[in-house]
């Protein structure tokens, strides 16, 4: 580090050429703004919002997860539960499909649309988070697009 005659530092001017914020913080830093996310989550927590997230979704019930984002768990709530188990999603994938819903839905859990949603995940093969949690970013992915055009 240089100092000018007072004893100030010198400051090295960089031309940054990006024209959207995101470019312009890569031209600086090197990474994108969610790679940078991933290291500071992973220096602070020791994992990525990823494996974060997995984790919360496999180490939850179903029950646990609805009462978590809507307060209660009704009779309802439990069948539809019990429905989507018998049709063979994993406990991890019914909370990924419940969390879309959740995020996604305009108008809340529709059971018969949830449920059929869940039919098609499974025929979909969905039986796996990480596979579920694949699928829901390409979908969303089109929708964005589609709403773009």
């Amino acid at each position: 580090m240089t100092k000018d005659k007072i004893g100030r530092k010198k400051v090295q001017r960089k031309v940054i050429h990006g024209t959207t914020p995101e470019e312009r913080f890569q031209e600086i830093h090197g990474m994108t703004i969610e790679e940078w996310n991933e290291q500071q989550s992973k220096a602070k927590i020791g994992m990525t919002p990823d494996e974060w997230y997995i984790k919360q979704v496999k180490s939850t019930t179903p029950f646990d997860f609805i009462k978590e984002r809507y307060g209660t768990v009704t009779e309802d709530d439990i069948k539809l539960v019990k429905d989507l188990q018998l049709l063979g999603l994993k406990d991890g994938v019914i909370n990924v499909l419940l969390d879309y819903v959740a995020i996604f839905s305009r108008i809340g859990m529709v059971h018969p649309l949830v449920r059929e949603m869940g039919e098609n995940w499974h025929k979909e093969n969905l039986i796996t988070v990480e596979k579920a949690i694949v699928f829901v970013r390409e979908e969303h992915k089109k929708y964005k697009e589609s709403s773009e055009k």
